[in-house]
Order: C-alpha cells, then sequence, then structure tokens
C-alpha cells in the first residue's frame, strides 16, 4: 500500500493538479466546492478532483479522481481506496479504475482492484472487469486520457469479467 505524511499528502495533490493542467484540462472541485482540497470523511482524508479535458464546446467529457486514505499513525496515512473515472457523454460511455471495499473483492474475486467498462453509459455487460492497479491518481489519469483521446467507444470484449 501507498503511504505517506499529511505534508506529503499536500504535495500530492498539488501534484495531482498540476499533472491534470499539463493535458490542458480544467481541474475543479467538486460538488460546487469552493476550492480542491483534502477534506475530511470521519477518520479518513478524502480527495475528490473533477477534471474537464480541454473538448469542443459540445463535448461533454469528465474525469474524476477520488482518494480516501485512512490513518495509520501519528501523521501517517494510507491510501484505502480510490475510483478513477471516465464518462464521455458525447460518445455515451463509461470507463473506471477502481480499488475500494478490498477485502470483499479479494475474497468474492480474488482480486483487489477492478474496472467498468460500459460501451453504452448506464448499461454494462459485465458488472466488474479484472483491472490493473493504478500507482496513484496521475497514473490513472494517464490510463483515461488515453482512453478518451481514442476517440470511439472502447472494447470491453477485451477485458475479463469478473463472474458476481
Amino acid at each position: 500500500m501507498i503511504e505517506a505524511t499529511t505534508g506529503e499528502l499536500l504535495g500530492y495533490l498539488a501534484d495531482v493538479i498540476e499533472h491534470g493542467e499539463r493535458y490542458g484540462a480544467i481541474v475543479a472541485p467538486p460538488y460546487d466546492a469552493p476550492e480542491v482540497e483534502w477534506t475530511r470523511e470521519g477518520e479518513r482524508l478524502a480527495m475528490n478532483v473533477e477534471i474537464h479535458p480541454p473538448a469542443g464546446r459540445r463535448a461533454r467529457v469528465q474525469i474524476t479522481l477520488a482518494e480516501r486514505w485512512r490513518p495509520i499513525g501519528a501523521d501517517r496515512w494510507e491510501l484505502d481506496e480510490y475510483a478513477y473515472e471516465l464518462r464521455d457523454f458525447g460518445l455515451d460511455y463509461r470507463r473506471a479504475l477502481h480499488q475500494h471495499d478490498r477485502d470483499d473483492f479479494v475474497r468474492f474475486f480474488g482480486v483487489a482492484t477492478h474496472e467498468h467498462c460500459e460501451a453504452v453509459l448506464g448499461r454494462p455487460r459485465c458488472d466488474h472487469y479484472a483491472g490493473v492497479p493504478c500507482r496513484d491518481a496521475s497514473d490513472g489519469l494517464d490510463r483515461l486520457y488515453v482512453i478518451w483521446t481514442a476517440g470511439t467507444k472502447p472494447d470491453c470484449s477485451q477485458l475479463r469479467c469478473l463472474k458476481d
């Protein structure tokens, strides 16, 4: 698992924002929040970032990067879960890279990470696909940007479905 201090997490968030801006994207806080920042969810720290790629005026594309970090000691945090998602409303598809509910996924599917692939938004052929773990939010953003810049719907048939 990835571990960090509070100071390192502040630098990490700044790096994620800068990484998104290098793509020419608009990096914004979600849910009409005033700024992109770490927030508290009980004992955990939460990062929620919206990335709006430099698309044409009518294109509606959204990438979200969400992470939850849990405390593991004095000023020490561990990445507990992540959800990096791409929704292309113009082409009507969704791709997502997830790691959450780790114990349940390992018990039921034998993997900690999974992906979502909806060639038609809201109509998955498989609820969960096997996934390759992301190193961090920048890695997740890079993977989703490659999918988006292809300019076509993803081919979900190339992914291994986890039966649930």
